[in-house]
């Protein structure tokens, strides 16, 4: 089998690296994107000497500065088999990046669409390309209406709460997902866009996040499976979601979203909010 050309945004740790794990055991091409250079450097090492077989490259990039990442995409040089969108944060305090948007909503959703549309051209070079998204059982929680650039873009503090903003933004990544899904159909795209969730995981997000039942959680290796799924399965349709069987635990099954998350009407707002908060076109 010849190797698939993988990025993955997030890369250094939790579900990212047990997701580039499994794909450097199978002897991919893996590109790792995080934003931390030490961690970075050691995740990359270590799957070096344990995969000698696979190729192993990392990159400093934070998804939430978008002139790193348009540094960033420009650097791509091969065709992209797998963008695995995974980057995230989970409830921080109030910051916003450097154009000015809440970190959850640039880091989660804004900074993956841009890095989508500037490598969609190398993903239609790839014979069967994949977009991954990650999402959150806490979509469902989302109430995001993308009625106005600033809703989108979030920069007011007094407004801010940290935990229906963390499902705002997953909800944005599952809307993005299955509009990405139509959009690349109507031009006649072979690329695939899948969304998938872990479900209840142990990984660093949680950080802001301490709860006495975490014991109960599945750890990133188990969590993962849904987006390694998502990755590799070729039974899995573009626009399908996945994710475990009962919410928070299971194995890896296609699921439905919430209702929210299936409003077309929704889906167009936020893809043209997105294009005007990156200043891309993308797939008009």
């Amino acid at each position: 089998m010849k190797p698939k050309n993988i990025i993955i945004t997030g890369g250094s740790s939790g579900l990212g690296l047990a997701s580039a794990t499994a794909f450097a055991e199978a002897g991919h091409n893996i590109t790792l994107v995080a934003r931390g250079e030490k961690r970075l450097l050691e995740a990359a090492e270590q799957l070096r000497i344990k995969y000698p077989d696979a190729r192993i490259e990392e990159r400093v990039l934070d998804v939430s500065n978008l002139d790193q990442v348009r540094v960033f995409a420009k650097e791509i040089t091969e065709p992209v088999d797998v963008l695995m969108n995974n980057a995230g944060l989970m409830g921080p305090d109030f910051a916003l990046s450097i154009e000015g948007i809440e970190s959850q909503m640039a880091t989660n959703h804004i900074g993956h669409f841009l890095l989508t549309s500037l490598l969609w051209e190398k993903l239609e070079e790839a014979s069967s390309p994949r977009v991954i998204s990650l999402s959150s059982v806490v979509h469902r929680r989302g109430k995001i209406k993308a009625s106005s650039i600033d809703e989108v873009r979030g920069s007011k503090k007094d407004a801010y709460d940290r935990w229906q903003r963390y499902a705002d933004t997953k909800l944005a990544c599952l809307l993005f997902a299955r509009e990405l899904d139509l959009r690349a159909r109507q031009k006649g795209s072979k690329v695939v866009s899948v969304a998938a969730h872990p479900g209840w995981a142990l990984t660093g997000l949680q950080i802001n996040y301490p709860n006495r039942f975490d014991f109960l959680a599945q750890s990133a290796q188990v969590g993962a499976r849904s987006q390694i799924k998502a990755a590799t399965d070729a039974s899995i349709a573009s626009g399908d979601f996945i994710g475990p069987r009962w919410e928070a635990w299971g194995k890896p099954v296609k699921i439905q979203g919430s209702k929210r998350s299936q409003d077309l009407e929704l889906m167009k707002r936020l893809w043209e909010i997105s294009e005007e908060l990156t200043g891309q076109k993308f797939l008009a």
